[in-house]
């Protein structure tokens, strides 16, 4: 086994190892209880493939779906925690871009072709069926206008990508 691939395998080891019991407390609790059990574990479950992804293709801008990205939130939010994880997973913080596909057209389809290339990697690496995801967004105007999750509200841009869905 090379270097690297010992390396990897720790960061992988790490990764496994995460405890995110307060963190599926915490969506669990009041606002977010929109969660279910069976949602939140395949959310975990998404994150800890999106961070194996992230540490074996450092290169490649990998982007999780809706649902695993709201659980990467989750974690980032424990600022202490999250860095320290990181740290110990990279050997630095996994930066994260929450503005990517929101500037038009060309940027939706920039969004389209790093889901395409994330879930072409989960395939490989996991074995991992596409499916269909949406990425959507509400405008600024109908955001302020509205509590957190909007109903009725017209999306400002809505990008549908392939994504993955764990094998049966």
């Amino acid at each position: 086994m090379t270097v690297q691939q010992q390396s990897i395998e720790r960061s992988w080891q790490a990764i496994d190892a995460l405890d995110f019991s307060r963190i599926k407390a915490k969506l669990l609790h009041g606002q977010s209880a929109h969660w279910s059990l069976e949602s939140l574990a395949d959310a975990e479950a998404g994150y800890r493939r999106f961070l194996k992804l992230a540490a074996k293709y450092p290169d490649a801008p990998v982007v999780p779906g809706e649902q695993v990205d709201a659980f990467w939130h989750a974690h980032i939010v424990d600022t202490r925690r999250y860095a320290s994880d990181c740290e110990r997973i990279f050997g630095h913080v996994l930066h994260h871009d929450p503005y990517v596909g929101i500037d038009g057209p060309q940027d939706e389809v920039r969004l389209r072709g790093l889901a395409e290339a994330s879930a072409q990697l989960g395939k490989r690496e996991f074995g991992l069926k596409p499916t269909t995801a949406a990425y959507c967004a509400i405008s600024g105007e109908e955001r302020s206008m509205q509590s957190p999750a909007p109903t009725g509200a017209k999306a400002a841009y809505c990008a549908i990508a392939q994504g993955v869905v764990s094998p049966q």
